[in-house]
């Protein structure tokens, strides 16, 4: 399966295992290894997560060797770290790894965690699935908000999901929006879902 295949959710937080030539082409090997690799690899195990600024990635904790269902590991350097973004590798293929393979990089993930500090608030935003079709392909967080007020026309808007409660929804606005609603860039809004002629949107909520 291919990364673009995979709704963010089914690879976020999980060690995924990404082959194929595109993939080796993307990663230099003196970025992650210490050491000249001596055997031949044909994929990376990498960790997904979400950073602000760069969007979905995937950080590369090892090269692999996959011969058949056999997976040979070379672990990354400490000193090193890469990771690429997932809309730089939508076509190369991916698959989830089974639970196993994560307790021998528990240290390297609680940095990555650490790096990006989870928010539990924002957290909550993520999983509500109802957003999905409005979400940023590669920036899950930020989703597309209908603005509308007196004589204007209606006009959409990114906002980065902050918090969830109940069916209200609270965001910051990312750009200024073309007209003048009140509101700008980095302003807190606060909005809801809502089912207009079948098609799900989000629509800012005035107070």
């Amino acid at each position: 399966m291919k990364v673009y295949e995979k709704n963010f959710r089914e690879t976020y937080k999980q060690i995924c295992l990404l082959t194929g030539a595109e993939i080796l082409e993307k990663i230099k090997l003196r970025d992650i290894f210490d050491y000249p690799v001596e055997d031949e690899m044909n994929g990376f195990i990498t960790y997904g997560y979400i950073d602000e600024n760069t969007g979905f990635n995937f950080k590369v904790l090892a090269g692999a060797q996959i011969d058949g269902d056999k997976i040979k590991v070379f672990p990354a350097s400490y000193k090193k770290g890469v990771a690429v973004r997932r809309a730089d590798i939508e076509d190369v293929e991916i698959k989830i790894l089974a639970e196993k393979y994560s307790s021998a990089f528990t240290d390297r993930i609680k940095v990555i965690e650490d790096t990006f500090a989870f928010d539990a608030a924002k957290e909550k935003t993520r999983y509500i699935k109802t957003l999905d079709t409005l979400r940023h392909p590669n920036f899950p967080d930020d989703v597309a908000v209908y603005f509308h007020g007196e004589n204007l026309q209606p006009e959409i808007g990114w906002v980065r999901c902050t918090e969830v409660e109940g069916n209200l929804l609270t965001g910051i606005l990312l750009h200024d929006l073309q007209q003048d609603f009140g509101v700008h860039s980095g302003d807190k809004i606060n909005f809801g879902v809502a089912d207009f002629n079948n098609k799900i949107i989000c629509a800012v909520i005035w107070k």
